[in-house]
């Protein structure tokens, strides 16, 4: 037999234990009525379309995907959403899990009840084991903030109103500390989980790791829902600059004759340089239009201002030379300001689609269809691309994710205004997205797509998203949520559905 069949056996009869004892012992269940009363008596909330706080509470970041839940329900306490689940599971009615609802394929929400996590804001910093726990309601801005002022950073999202829960089991890139600290996945400690049944369950190294592998990378209400994590946090505090050794650089071309010839010169500066010095790390902002065009570069560099000039400037020297060439020395929470996210209206009014393709490589083909123009269209649609620099950031090799060979993910945001264009629009971003995979298909550069940017029209999923973790991925998930309970779509099945 192999050991991708005796792990099979195994989770089976792991699943089917678990079944049995809960058809004997029975799990803790009221009635729909009795738990909508338990839940608000414990400061929880309730909400149907027809309360006044409902559509704030059911409203999703991107514009151009909206769903009506039936009811929303939000627990207050650990022990209200086990008995939520385990009451909902044995009615055998189906839910979603919602943290910050920023899913972009919609996901975290349905036509029928969801569990949102807004009520679970507990946060507690160690500063002596150099930690962070953090419950499932909090967004990455109320984590920044909290630490803001101390010399201490996180990995965290760079759009501050995302949920932490969300970001993190998908992976959790940083394109300012991940390069020096790792992934977002790869600073969890611990978990904790209620599963299907509402059986609360912690998940580390040491304690159900199977399942901890899973969550590191594996996404987001795959195998139950995430109560809080324990996450590790990073001292910047080598020399005597005011808020530590981290320094954030802003440099701008604005002459769109220039953009192939800055590419270049970056590129061969990442191949020769960057990709030794784990202390850089970027983002590229790419905007051609007739009217405006730029490309901007977000630079980091966690180390001495002395040792960043002597390595960027032979760079930056060889031309075209910046319009705009800035550095300075911020917090975390700071650097949220200088990029403009910290004034995300949320919810934006902006309809969105995002689509991603984690690239091993940058070839003169994918530079091509990188420096398009903006789409010619009659209706005002906005062309954004992004390339987060990524090389080497998996510090830990045990987990899900599933990029440790990458360097670049090429994310574009299409934005646009209007429902009737939805479908133009979102044609046009997958029309963009097909010709990149095209141009990048002879030398096999693109490898696959980031799951914090879940792409609803994505052809093969399963293998752009998870790659040779799907098998194992799907066997932990039979243990774990043998009836497919948390499911939706592009979600991971078990084997016996």
């Amino acid at each position: 037999m192999t050991s991708l069949s005796v792990r099979f056996g195994l989770a089976l009869l792991h699943s089917t234990l678990i079944l049995s004892i809960f058809g004997v012992i029975g799990i803790n269940t009221v009635s729909m009525s009795d738990l909508e009363s338990i839940i608000t008596s414990h400061g929880g909330q309730v909400l149907r379309i027809t309360d006044v706080g409902y559509p704030k509470a059911a409203t999703l970041w991107n514009a151009a995907i909206q769903v009506w839940p039936s009811l929303i329900i939000r627990p207050a306490t650990y022990d209200d959403v086990a008995l939520a689940l385990s009451t909902l599971y044995s009615l055998n009615v189906p839910i979603r899990i919602m943290g910050g609802r920023h899913s972009y394929g919609g996901y975290c929400s349905h036509r029928g009840v969801v569990l949102d996590s807004t009520l679970l804001k507990k946060l507690e910093i160690d500063w002596e084991s150099e930690t962070i726990t953090m419950q499932a309601g909090l967004i990455w801005s109320e984590v920044y903030a909290a630490l803001n002022g101390s010399e201490y950073a996180i990995i965290g999202g760079l759009c501050p109103t995302v949920g932490v829960v969300g970001y993190t089991s998908a992976g959790g890139y940083n394109s300012l500390y991940s390069r020096s600290y790792g992934l977002g996945s790869d600073n969890v400690l611990s978990f904790k989980v209620a599963t299907y049944n509402g059986t609360i369950v912690t998940a580390s190294s040491t304690s159900n790791p199977d399942l901890y592998w899973a969550l590191r990378g594996g996404g987001g209400g795959n195998f139950g829902y995430v109560l809080e994590m324990i996450h590790k946090i990073h001292r910047i505090n080598q020399t005597n600059l005011p808020t530590g050794q981290h320094s954030f650089l802003s440099i701008t071309w604005s002459n769109r004759n220039d953009f192939r010839a800055v590419l270049r010169n970056w590129l061969k500066f990442v191949d020769e340089v960057a990709n030794f010095d784990t202390r850089i790390g970027f983002d590229v902002i790419i905007f051609t239009n007739s009217e405006n065009s730029f490309l901007l570069i977000y630079g980091s560099f966690n180390g001495p201002h002395a040792d960043l000039e002597s390595i960027f400037q032979p760079w930056l020297s060889k031309g075209p030379k910046p319009d705009i060439y800035t550095v300075k020395n911020f917090t975390q929470f700071e650097v949220i300001t200088v990029t403009g996210t910290a004034n995300y209206p949320f919810p934006v009014k902006e309809r969105q689609h995002i689509v991603s393709a984690m690239a091993i490589n940058i070839t003169e083909a994918m530079l091509d269809v990188l420096l398009e123009s903006q789409p010619n269209t009659t209706f005002q649609i906005s062309q954004y691309i992004g390339v987060i620099y990524l090389h080497d950031t998996n510090k830990d090799k045990n987990t899900a994710w599933a990029f440790p060979d990458i360097t670049f993910d090429i994310a574009p945001g299409f934005v646009w205004y209007t429902s009737e264009d939805d479908s133009t629009a979102i044609n046009i971003a997958e029309s963009w997205l097909k010709r990149l995979m095209n141009a990048a298909a002879p030398t096999e550069s693109i490898v696959g797509g980031y799951l914090n940017y879940i792409d609803p029209y994505m052809d093969n999923w399963q293998q752009m998203y998870y790659r040779e973790h799907w098998d194992r991925l799907r066997e932990i998930k039979t243990v774990w949520d043998p009836t497919w309970y948390f499911r939706f779509p592009q979600g991971i099945p078990p084997n016996n559905p």
